[in-house]
């Protein structure tokens, strides 16, 4: 009889144990692939975010930063000549400084702050470097990410002749709990170089004579007389295929050659200049170009002494080459020999 009563709490300890882990199966089972579950959400929702912002930083971002510094670095570059007289001897190189870093390499000085020469508060904030810093320490408070960027090159150049590109070589890579990132990238934004002041008249008059990039209205075959007199009054420029001028980034470095793509003029007024009968002709780069000497002999005056008629009345001493009147379609009425 005692046999069988334990015989009988044995089953019954074995069923109270089964049924107790069965519990402990049913109700921490799906707990557990409940909470994988969300982990696995959540680190897929990070790396999701992280990977968008790698994105932008190539897509949006980089670019932002380049067209702002690239604005800045310009823009110091005509101050830094209008304040030295100076040209610059290496364009790409002074750039590449400026937009780093905010110097310039000064003649007796060697590399200072280009804002300490312009005396304007330009580069400061506004450099590469401080751009990419910038980036670092807003991923980092906003998506806890540790950014690197190395900065290889950024160079300038011109394609067309209303605008430049700037072309940013870089190494970055994005580092977080759950995964990292690594890239190479060639960024590139264009600007206008409409507004900027041109180098050429800074240096040429000691920058008594200023005139700024502002393209003219006037298509190539629509030039006449009345369009030459507010030509030269808005001193707007003009671009003109095969042109022997050069493109407004040569005009930092006084290269004086032809740009097929990218060669711009204007035409200089005399009332501006300390010396307006020069005999020369009055395309920017003619006049200013000692090595560029127009004879007297293929000199035209804009303007008639018999009937008075021409740009004498308002631009007196104003002449043109053959070529240039032609351009212009300056009418014989008009375009008298210099020397006859």
């Amino acid at each position: 009889m005692g046999k069988i009563i334990k015989e009988k709490k044995g089953i019954f300890f074995t069923f109270i144990a089964i049924t107790i882990i069965a519990v402990f199966t049913i109700v921490f089972t799906p707990q557990a692939d409940v909470s994988l579950q969300k982990d696995t959400q959540a680190i897929r929702a990070r790396i999701n975010s992280i990977d968008n912002y790698v994105d932008d930083l190539e897509g949006r971002y980089f670019e932002t930063a380049l067209r702002a510094a690239t604005y800045k670095a310009m823009l110091s570059l005509i101050f830094y000549i209008n304040e030295t007289d100076l040209y610059l001897t290496d364009m790409n190189s002074a750039f590449y400084e400026v937009m780093l870093n905010g110097s310039i390499l000064n003649p007796g000085q060697g590399h200072v702050p280009i804002d300490s020469i312009t005396k304007k508060n330009i580069t400061e904030n506004n450099t590469l470097l401080n751009w990419s810093n910038k980036i670092i320490d807003v991923a980092k408070d906003t998506l806890n990410v540790n950014t690197s960027i190395t900065i290889l090159n950024v160079t300038v150049n011109q394609t067309k002749p209303w605008s430049i590109d700037s072309t940013l070589r870089i190494n970055f890579s994005v580092k977080s709990n759950v995964a990292e990132w690594k890239k190479n990238a060639t960024i590139t934004t264009t600007i206008s170089i409409e507004g900027f002041y041109d180098p050429y008249y800074l240096v040429n008059t000691n920058g008594l004579y200023t005139n700024q990039i502002k393209e003219s209205s006037v298509s190539f075959n629509q030039w006449n007389l009345s369009k030459v007199r507010e030509h030269l009054r808005n001193g707007t420029y003009v671009y003109w295929q095969n042109s022997d001028a050069p493109s407004f980034l040569m005009r930092f470095t006084n290269t004086i050659s032809p740009s097929r793509c990218c060669g711009i003029e204007s035409l200089v007024n005399p009332n501006k200049i300390t010396t307006p009968d020069q005999i020369d002709s009055y395309a920017d780069y003619i006049l200013w170009d000692p090595l560029i000497t127009t004879p007297c002999s293929q000199l035209y005056n804009i303007t008639n002494p018999l009937t008075g008629q021409g740009l004498w009345d308002e631009f007196r001493y104003f002449k043109l080459d053959f070529e240039h009147v032609t351009k212009y379609n300056i009418t014989s009425e008009y375009a008298v020999k210099t020397c006859q």
